[in-house]
C-alpha cells in the first residue's frame, strides 16, 4: 500500500459513519423544517400562487395601505355596511350616478339638501299644500294677476278698507242693492232726480208748509181804516227760504154802487204783493163772490202770521159772509 492511500479496511468504517451522520441530518431537517420560519428572501418572485394561499388567510393588517385598486374589487361587492358613515364625498359621486332606486325612502333629510337646491320643476303638481306654507309667506308678488277668483274669497273678507275709493261702478251694484239707510242725508240732489219723477206719493205729509181757515159769521164794515177781517188769520213755521202764496175768497156786498172795498194780505207787519187791491162786491143787495191771490217772496226760516184786512170807501157799508184763507209756502 502506497503512502497517502486509505485501505479498504479503514474506509468502510468511515463510510458507515458518514452515512449515519447524513441520515440523522436528513431526519433532523425533515422534522424541524416545518417549525422554521421562511424569510421573504427565501421565496422566489411569483413563487406564491393563489392556490398556495388558504381561504381567509389574508387579513387587514396583511394588506398594504392603498394596495387594493378598483380592478381588484368585484362589481357589486361593496355593500352599505362596508362604507363608513360620511365617507362618500361629493366628488366621488358621478354625475347622474344616484338614481331614484338607489335612494331609500325618507333617507334624504333637510340637512342633505343644499339651500335653494329645490327648484320649481322638482316639485310635483299640488305638492305644496296649505300646511307647507308659513303664515304670511304668500305675498302680493307671489300671486299671479287675476289668480284670485270669487270662490277663493271668504264671505265678508272684502272690507271697505280693501276697496279703492271710487272703484264701485253702477254695474257692480245689484238691482235694489242701495237701500234708504245707505244714502247719506242730502246726497240726492236735484240733478239726480229725473224730471217728473217726484209724485204726490213721494211727498211726506206737510212736506210743503201750508195752513188754511174759514169763517161764516156775517161781518159789516163802514170805516176807511184797514182792520183785520174776523176769522182770516193763520200761522206757518218755515224751515227754509220760501215764497208765500196767499189765496183769499169771500161772499160780499156793498151798499153804494159807486163805492168799493179795499183788500190786503199782511205777513206779520209786511203787506204781501201786490199790496192793496180794489175788488168791487155785489151792489144789488145780494151776496157775490170776490177772490184774489197775494204772494210774498224771500221769507226765511221762521214763524209767520198771515191775516187779511179790509177798508170801505165813501162811508158805504160792506158786508162779508162765508170766507176762506189758504196759505202755501213754496220752497225757493
Amino acid at each position: 500500500m502506497s503512502e497517502g492511500k486509505i485501505s479498504m479496511k479503514k474506509a468502510i468504517p468511515i463510510i458507515a459513519v458518514t452515512w449515519i451522520i447524513s441520515l440523522v441530518t436528513t431526519l433532523a431537517i425533515a422534522y424541524f423544517t416545518p417549525f422554521v420560519p421562511i424569510g421573504t428572501n427565501q421565496i422566489g418572485d411569483s413563487a406564491v400562487t393563489a392556490d398556495k394561499i388558504a381561504d381567509g388567510a389574508i387579513i387587514t393588517t396583511t394588506l398594504a395601505d392603498g394596495s387594493i385598486t378598483s380592478l381588484k374589487i368585484l362589481d357589486g361587492a361593496i355593500i352599505a355596511q362596508d362604507v363608513a358613515d360620511g365617507s362618500i364625498i361629493t366628488v366621488k359621486v358621478a354625475d347622474g350616478a344616484i338614481t331614484t332606486g338607489k335612494v331609500a325612502d325618507n333617507s334624504i333629510t333637510t340637512t342633505k339638501i343644499a339651500d335653494s337646491a329645490v327648484i320649481t320643476v322638482k316639485l310635483a303638481n299640488a305638492a305644496v299644500t296649505t300646511g307647507k306654507i308659513a303664515e304670511g309667506n304668500v305675498t302680493t308678488s307671489k300671486i299671479a294677476d287675476n289668480a284670485i277668483i270669487e270662490v277663493k274669497l271668504a264671505d265678508g273678507s272684502v272690507t271697505s278698507a280693501k276697496i279703492l275709493d271710487g272703484t264701485i261702478t253702477a254695474a257692480d251694484l245689484a238691482n235694489n242693492a242701495v237701500t234708504s239707510i245707505k244714502i247719506a242725508n242730502g246726497a240726492v240732489t236735484t240733478t239726480k232726480i229725473a224730471d217728473y219723477a217726484v209724485t204726490n206719493l213721494k211727498l211726506a205729509a206737510n212736506a210743503i208748509p201750508f195752513n188754511f181757515t174759514h169763517y161764516h159769521s156775517g161781518l159789516d164794515k163802514t170805516s176807511a181804516t184797514f182792520e183785520n177781517i174776523t176769522g182770516m188769520e193763520v200761522t206757518l213755521n218755515l224751515e227754509r227760504n220760501s215764497t208765500l202764496l196767499i189765496m183769499f175768497s169771500t161772499e160780499a156786498r156793498i151798499s153804494v154802487s159807486t163805492e168799493y172795498v179795499q183788500w190786503r194780505a199782511m205777513v206779520n207787519v209786511t203787506a204781501a204783493d201786490p199790496g192793496t187791491v180794489f175788488l168791487q162786491p155785489s151792489t144789488t143787495g145780494e151776496l157775490g163772490s170776490v177772490s184774489y191771490n197775494f204772494y210774498l217772496e224771500g221769507r226765511t226760516a221762521g214763524q209767520y202770521t198771515i191775516y187779511m184786512q179790509w177798508a170801505v170807501t165813501g162811508g158805504a157799508t160792506a158786508h162779508v159772509e162765508y170766507r176762506t184763507l189758504t196759505v202755501i209756502a213754496l220752497p225757493e
